[in-house]
């Protein structure tokens, strides 16, 4: 089965757009949540961790909440 394409009016997007999206916004939410409990002050780079984050949340959102 092919991944469908998402659309908005005559405006084709790939599927993985809205994969990275949510997986952005996880990420960003995960590490408001970190900086508000000072958990973030244990990581060496934190910048890194919150990309490190998004790619993870991007990977399980493409495997599991919208798979193609």
């Amino acid at each position: 089965m092919y991944p469908h394409e998402l659309y908005i009016g005559e405006v084709f997007f790939p599927p993985l757009l809205l994969d990275a999206m949510l997986g952005i916004a996880a990420a960003w939410l995960t590490g408001r949540l970190l900086n508000r409990f000072r958990l973030s002050r244990y990581f060496f780079q934190p910048p890194l961790v919150l990309i490190a984050l998004a790619v993870i949340y991007t990977g399980l959102f493409s495997v599991f909440v919208l798979p193609g």
